[in-house]
């Protein structure tokens, strides 16, 4: 079984024995996964005169990488960045055929086992200065078995300038015969339907004896700010190839959405040899522009240029020149705005839900336990002041939503989520600190410390959502000396406790509340729901499928654990079996198998500079799978068509940073700009101009735009 070093990634680079490459190893803690070969198929290159050049994979058993589309949850390989001297020029990543492969478990996906080799063709000057010129590149990649562990790695390698010379020449021929073609394809009757929600691909034309696979391609509007895909279609489904009597083949994939698809044809005859054709235009895997190659130039100042540090030094200024009192008060409006936020109103749906109950009470009773809620919502921001000043010692920082990005600690908030929503249902009840506190009642004669703990928990899932003003605030404080530390979370703490006080100060005022009623059973009912709905969709931030699976399995178990304790409740043997159950779970489903991947960059500095570096407006869009806000702007605003148009036409390259797993570059870049959270939007229009908002309205964005 995996352990906890499984995440762990130790690469190691020695100098190959051959000529002009480069060899890495990448492991596990245990075994080597992969080992990565970089060279070129000559020994030495001419002015002018194209070349290409390799990265070789070797594979472990069982262990697979990704073909340009994985087909399901993964990502392929990828150049992040060329090193390249000025006026050189390189294509697009060429992949091999790939195989269709099957997880076991109902899940498929395009993928390459063994050994597999990646070329690009490298284009030189007609001009070259030197005698010896240096090639590089920053490659990313994934490799799965029951888990999968990112890998990055930069490699470069020297070669003479002079006649070229044949170089790796057994290799490279073995790989080109695997490549996609470009001659015509064995038949051009080739339709794309969508019949009942399922992507229908039909091919005539080719004779019955010979096998045909088709390996769908989406368009680019799911692919990542460096062309990274995400799984469109279900690719747990199995993908269905038949053969109909007239000798059609029709294949189809579970996906709705009427798109300009493309894909590659693959095609065996009898000799056993496999042939391929890319049918339309695929869309390219390095950049969201079809078409648009890299070309490095003199005014590419490499790495010695960040385009955020304009924005943070635009920003500082800013903040310096805000008085501490504004701060404050912004602080404050943005506490009270997050009572508003969508990952707040599921619980703020049950505080008022509870008041209607304590309507009743004596006035005494009511505000003792509003003051424990609101207790509870300052102690979380107490903990997050403490948890800055540690990581500052450290010289870390923290960031609003951060746990979302740890699988551990969201594996924790799901299933926490997960038995409320159980204990809203009515499967079982607790009892906290003696008092008949009913969570699934939330609550009825709730005792203080119920309260405490219902207000630190709703501060906790808010942290999914930041409101306006918040942003701003929570990234002044994790730069700001311990007491700014302390006032600025106050702040916040205060304007969304702020509601629940005055409710509670003053009870005559839940008069305007709903009069109890069975309304509250099926209210609390309907929340039970939201709250598994809730779990559930957080799922899907998990940084692979595998691990996806083994937290259901968890859920599972507790789920199992909530229905004894609710069925046997009375039984001495009750709550000894369900705290065995739950950390045995943990143990058996949890522990070593859901861990933090590595940190692995995501191009994002490369992506902004390589288009503002070719004069082009770029929009970077800070976004998070978790993040419910996010999802709000992106289908009421940026997923429009009039601002889709407005960006074509004003030829702006827009660059998706997903922030779900927290990359490093990411995280430093929303540090630059004094934010510690998404959502968040910057709009470069050259270097040193930009525009830089939390929250986005079409007609808001689109005048922005339309301003050059």
């Amino acid at each position: 079984m995996p352990n906890r070093s499984l995440l762990r990634i130790l690469v190691a680079c020695l100098l190959a024995a051959f000529p002009f490459s480069n060899a890495c190893a990448q492991n596990d803690g245990k075994k080597e996964i992969t080992t990565r070969t970089f060279f070129a198929d000559t020994a030495a290159v001419e002015e002018g005169k194209p070349f290409f050049v390799g990265f070789h994979f070797k594979v472990t058993a069982g262990w697979h990488l990704y073909w340009r589309f994985p087909g399901g949850p993964g990502e392929p390989f990828r150049i992040a960045k060329w090193d390249l001297p000025p006026g050189w020029q390189a294509e697009d990543i060429e992949y091999p055929l790939p195989v269709l492969e099957d997880d076991g478990k109902g899940t498929v996906f395009y993928a390459y086992e063994h050994e597999v080799l990646f070329r690009a063709k490298i284009t030189p000057p007609k001009k070259i200065t030197g005698k010896e010129v240096k090639i590089g590149a920053k490659m990313t990649w994934q490799v799965c078995a029951d888990i999968c562990v990112p890998g990055n790695d930069s490699v470069e390698m020297n070669l003479p300038v002079g006649t070229p010379v044949p170089a790796n020449a057994e290799l490279f021929q073995t790989w080109n015969a695997r490549m996609p073609l470009t001659t015509p394809p064995p038949t051009k009757d080739v339709k794309f339907d969508f019949v009942g929600k399922k992507l229908t691909v039909r091919i005539s034309g080719i004779p019955a004896d010979t096998k045909v696979e088709f390996f769908a391609i989406p368009p680019l509007k799911y692919g990542g700010p460096l062309g990274r895909f995400g799984a469109p279609f279900d690719s747990t489904q199995k993908l269905t190839g038949e053969t109909s009597p007239d000798g059609v083949r029709v294949f189809t994939y579970p996906f709705d959405e009427d798109l300009t698809w493309s894909g590659l044809l693959v095609t065996t005859g009898a000799d056993g040899v496999r042939k391929g054709w890319y049918i339309g235009d695929p869309p390219p895997v390095e950049t969201e522009t079809p078409g648009e190659k890299f070309t490095a130039a003199p005014e590419d100042d490499g790495d010695a240029w960040d385009p955020f540090d304009d924005i943070a030094k635009g920003e500082k200024g800013r903040n310096q020149s805000t008085s501490l009192l504004s701060w404050l008060i912004r602080g404050f409006l943005g506490g009270l705005l997050l009572n508003l936020m969508p990952c707040v109103l599921p619980v703020i749906s049950l505080k008022i839900f509870g008041f209607v109950r304590q309507a009743g009470e004596s006035r005494d009773r009511v505000f003792k336990l509003g003051l424990a809620f609101c207790a509870g919502v300052f102690g979380f921001f107490l903990v997050l002041a403490l948890l800055v000043l540690a990581l500052a010692s450290a010289n870390k920082s923290l960031g609003w939503g951060a746990q979302f990005s740890n699988p551990v600690a969201l594996t924790v908030m799901v299933a926490v989520m997960f038995l409320f929503g159980l204990s809203l249902l009515g499967v079982f009840e607790i009892t906290l600190g003696g008092a008949e506190s009913k969570l699934s009642e939330a609550s009825n004669k709730e005792g203080a410390g119920g309260a405490f703990v219902h207000g630190f928990f709703t501060t906790l899932l808010g942290t999914s959502c930041t409101a306006p003003l918040v942003g701003p605030v929570i990234g002044a404080a994790v730069n700001e000396p311990g007491s700014r530390i302390f006032a600025l979370f106050a702040a916040v703490a205060t304007g969304l406790s702020l509601p629940y006080f005055l409710l509670t100060w003053q009870p005559a005022w839940m008069k305007f509340l709903p009069k109890p009623g069975m309304w509250m059973v099926r209210f609390k009912q309907i929340l039970g729901f939201v709250m598994v709905g809730f779990a559930v969709w957080l799922l899907n931030s998990l940084p692979s499928a595998a691990m996806v699976v083994t937290v259901a399995g968890f859920l599972l178990t507790l789920g199992f654990a909530a229905w004894l304790l609710g069925t046997f409740h009375e039984a001495k043997w009750a709550l000894p079996a369900v705290l065995a159950l739950a950390v045995g779970g943990w143990f058996v489903f949890v522990r070593g198998k859901v861990e933090r991947p590595p940190g692995v960059s995501s191009g994002l500095v490369t992506a902004v500079k390589r288009g503002l570096n070719d004069s082009r407006p770029v929009f970077v869009d800070f976004t998070a799978d978790w993040c419910l806000n996010c999802k709000f702007f992106e289908n009421t605003v940026l997923h429009t068509q009039p601002v889709q148009d407005a960006f074509k036409a004003k030829n702006v390259l827009f660059v998706k940073a997903d922030y779900t797993a927290a990359p490093p570059d990411i995280s430093a870049a929303l540090k630059k700009m004094g934010r510690a959270g998404v959502p968040l939007y910057v709009l470069f229009r050259k270097r040193g101009d930009y525009w830089i908002s939390e929250s986005l309205s079409q007609s808001g964005l689109l005048e922005q735009i339309n301003r050059f």
